[in-house]
């Protein structure tokens, strides 16, 4: 074999290793767009089955007519939309305060500006909610306001019955831990 037909074959290899690699890269970036795509639609679903299923309880446990329940879906994802923003500010300062903590030297007048930002955005996030429930409150009739306050007080003693079993089992798990040391 010639020097020139080594080079043509040597540059063909080097030509279709090329067009193998660029394949493979656009197909594994494909498949996982495709992937992500398939992923972000199914948690779209799901919460779309969530809020339907929570949205249609609310419906009957008031008895909301058609209006009522239309004003208070959209209250909901006005609600919803704000709620996001603000946790997702919080979850930024919160990531910003790990880091600082993380540093050899923490700067302390950073984590007090970061902790006081946390601190108001838990206070617009309460004020929020507190919007929304009166917002909801002012959808009903007198006779679906007192059905909303018993749901609110329902959920308050729900809430308040898994932070109790949370703290049980805390103690629980720390009393097991002091008795094997």
């Amino acid at each position: 074999m010639n020097k020139q037909t080594k080079k043509i074959l040597l540059s063909s290899v080097v030509i279709i290793l090329i067009i193998i690699n660029l394949s493979s890269l656009s197909t594994i970036y494909y498949q996982k767009k495709i992937r992500d795509r398939k992923i972000e639609e199914f948690k779209n679903k799901k919460e779309q089955m969530h809020i339907g299923g929570m949205h249609r309880f609310i419906k009957e446990e008031l008895n909301l007519d058609s209006l009522q329940f239309e004003q208070f879906r959209e209250a909901y994802y006005k609600n919803m939309r704000e709620s996001h923003n603000i946790a997702e500010k919080l979850n930024i300062y919160r990531h910003d305060m790990l880091s600082e903590i993380a540093k050899v030297n923490p700067n302390q007048d950073k984590l007090d500006k970061l902790s006081r930002n946390i601190g108001n955005l838990h206070y617009e996030l309460k004020k929020l909610s507190i919007s929304h429930f009166m917002e909801l409150k002012e959808i009903c009739n007198k006779e679906q306001q007192e059905d909303l306050q018993k749901l609110f007080m329902r959920m308050m003693e729900d809430q308040d019955g898994s932070r109790n079993k949370m703290r049980n089992r805390e103690g629980k798990n720390r009393k097991r831990n002091r008795n094997s040391d």
